[in-house]
């Protein structure tokens, strides 16, 4: 009852859904939306997977036991094989806290719940996510928690005679909707759990009941496989990460990969596109390509501390993939699938043997830490700056403990504050060592993401009320406190000013608006900032209250601890930092936009020309990191680097070289939008 027609064309779309995966991975940015070939094999599985099990459910004839041997036998070998070998090798290659993040992901991979762990520990897109082998195993498990609820649902539905289709339908139908508002509410929770993805599944299982009459029209039986790979191809060209994922722009890839599987192979393009030998040769391999080709793409930027690869490197990780993945499905794929050459006894012990052994491993590295006695001094040095956190962060963060957040002199009241994100809470330690403000006590309020900009908020972001309850609360504490006559303001006014983040690769770009606001673009973005940025100036004046602006730091988009110490680790040479050009295109530009829309009484103080020469700008110096991760101080390079430049600053200069000489030019909006 299991058996289906073999149909070579699903073969080609596999192709078409691995191909783009692995060259937007690898670093194509000509493809920015390669990654939804994830979502073309949700596509395809809910129609393949979904019509096994419906064909025996309405038989009476569906067993358990036979379905998830089948999952197992199609599913574990190959990826419990590439388990052993990604763990084994990141041993040895990886720094030792890496070490454990791959052993800890390969356990959850192995038990189906590395979309848990991934959701929980970084961004799909961030910079860290580079140096994360497993990653990729999230959509894998995703896929089989599906096949954990779906046959209960479709068995329970048959027993009580309710309509298979129309509940799909429907269902279906419901799961967009709450994608739709998980994409902008909870993004993390939509990219990786499976709430937000089971409409893409339950199209192909929508297509596999037949709810969809089959086309009898010869233009139609043409042109919608037509269409469907138009909108597979619009759709790696069009979609970007910075758009809410999966959200409605999923809806091109899977409407597209729908309308192929609908065709059932009987149109010109399918033929002579999809049905071609060496696609469909790829789309055979196509698992294993997906299981291999993040691993190998994860050790060479591992290798090389760096998480942009050279072409020459990125060319030779395809190949890589490419041979790795036919030996895998040559000789671990087709075997375990045949139960004549691989009977259950013999299968499930062998993958039970394996599976212990990944346990083993994993387990032992985790106790031991990653084994860090692998690293020599300077790499331990360079690791040991992702710690150099200031002690006053934690106790300022937020509004409990207050008493714990206070520096300067203790015999003295607070009168002065720093305010802002996590940038003003990295600042902090340069404003203290600076003497900027004497032999005074002061406190920090700071909250993630949320300056001090009055009526700002992010376009549908999911902390719009944090930042709201932060900044009330933080003009509470201001208002009731006539000890406090300055406030020190600090941010990643970059990111302000732009909506994107170097470490994201300009990807989730949000956009600022406010009461005024209409439309969403940089140049809007920007009004914005000089509206609300003029509206907390303004409040604050309003209570006698000095103000001084901290400006913007040069931003890695990169771990520079974990980069630093990869390379002392492999032996090559530490990158040199980051080119003063890309450093001026945002702090720069950042810092002369404030610097021009601020009154003569606020005292504005550029910092960003501390770290550089005439081409580099420094990540970091005498073999120490300047930043404990991708874009914030470490406490010692504010203390050093920072804090004597701002003890430079006379009282109410608003200076800074770079704007000073007009070396930074007038801020162009255009091309900021273009580094996107």
């Amino acid at each position: 009852m299991s058996d289906l027609k073999y149909r070579a064309d699903i073969d080609g779309l596999r192709a078409f859904a691995v191909l783009p995966v692995i060259l937007f991975h690898a670093g194509a940015s000509w493809l920015p939306g390669g990654f939804v070939g994830v979502d073309i094999f949700f596509v395809i599985s809910g129609y393949l997977i979904s019509s096994i099990i419906l064909r025996e459910v309405q038989a009476g004839h569906f067993s358990f036991k036979r379905f998830y041997e089948r999952r197992i036998r199609r599913i574990i070998p190959a990826l419990l094989v590439m388990l052993l070998v990604t763990v084994s090798v990141f041993q040895v290659i990886s720094l030792p806290d890496q070490a454990v993040s791959v052993s800890e992901s390969g356990i959850a991979a192995l038990l189906s719940i590395s979309n848990f762990y991934f959701w929980g520990e970084s961004g799909y897109f961030s910079p860290t996510a580079e140096f994360m082998p497993l990653l990729h195993t999230w959509s894998l498990a995703v896929e089989e928690q599906f096949y954990v609820v779906f046959p209960i649902i479709l068995i329970a539905l048959c027993k009580l005679r309710v309509s298979i289709k129309g509940f799909l339908v429907v269902g279906t139908i419901a799961a967009f909707a709450a994608s739709l508002w998980l994409s902008v509410n909870k993004p993390s929770v939509a990219y990786y759990l499976l709430p937000a993805r089971a409409w893409e599944l339950a199209i192909g299982a929508v297509l596999a009941t037949g709810a969809i009459p089959r086309v009898k029209s010869e233009f139609l039986k043409e042109s919608l496989p037509m269409l469907g790979i138009g909108l597979i191809l619009f759709s790696v060209f069009y979609i970007r990460s910075d758009m809410a994922f999966p959200g409605w722009v999923a809806l091109f890839p899977c409407l597209g990969a729908a309308l192929v599987v609908h065709s059932d192979g009987n149109s010109w393009i399918v033929r002579k596109v999809l049905m071609y030998r060496p696609v469909v040769f790829i789309g055979l391999l196509s698992y294993s390509l997906y299981l291999w080709h993040w691993p190998v793409l994860a050790a060479l930027r591992v290798s090389t501390a760096n998480i942009h690869l050279q072409f020459e490197l990125a060319v030779a990780a395809i190949l890589a993939t490419f041979v790795l993945a036919w030996f895998s499905w040559r000789f671990v794929e087709q075997p375990f699938r045949k139960r004549d050459l691989m009977p259950a006894k013999v299968s499930f012990g062998a993958l039970g043997g394996g599976g212990i052994a990944l346990a083993a491993l994993a387990l032992i590295s985790i106790v031991y830490a990653g084994f860090p006695a692998r690293l020599d001094e300077p790499a331990r040095v360079a690791l040991a700056a992702a710690q150099d956190v200031d002690p006053f962060r934690a106790p300022c963060g937020g509004f409990d403990n207050r008493d714990e957040c206070r520096f300067g002199d203790t015999d003295l009241a607070v009168s002065y504050a720093i305010i802002g994100d996590s940038h003003a809470a990295a600042i902090r330690p340069a404003v203290e060592a600076s003497g900027l403000m004497g032999a005074r006590a002061g406190t920090l309020y700071w909250k993630g993401g949320c300056p001090l900009l009055d009526g700002a908020k992010r376009s549908d972001h999911p902390r719009n009320n944090e930042c709201t309850a932060f900044r009330t609360k933080v003009w509470g504490e201001i208002e009731s406190n006539p000890e406090i006559d300055t406030v020190i303001l600090g941010g990643r006014w970059s990111f302000q000013l732009t909506g994107w983040l170097p470490e994201s690769g300009g990807s989730n770009r949000t956009f600022l608006e406010d009461e005024h606001t209409l439309n969403h673009s940089v140049e809007e973005n920007a009004r914005v900032v000089e509206r609300s940025l003029k509206k907390t100036l303004d409040r604050l004046a309003a209570r006698d209250i000095k103000v001084i602006v901290i400006g913007a730091v040069p931003e890695p988009g990169f771990s520079v601890p974990h980069t630093i110490a990869l390379a002392r680790h492999g032996g090559i040479e530490v990158p040199r930092g980051i080119p003063r050009g890309r450093v001026e295109e945002r702090a720069g530009v950042s810092d002369q936009f404030i610097s021009e829309r601020v009154p003569s009484h606020v005292q504005f103080i550029s910092v960003w020309e501390a770290f550089c020469d005439e081409d580099w700008c420094d990540i970091e110096r005498n073999g120490v990191p300047l930043y404990y991760d991708d874009d914030h101080l470490s406490h010692s390079a504010a203390v050093s680097v920072v804090a004597p430049l701002i003890s430079l600053k006379e009282q109410g200069q608003r200076v800074g070289s770079g704007i000073a000489s007009g070396r930074v030019q007038k801020p162009d909006f255009q091309s900021i939008s273009a580094h996107n």
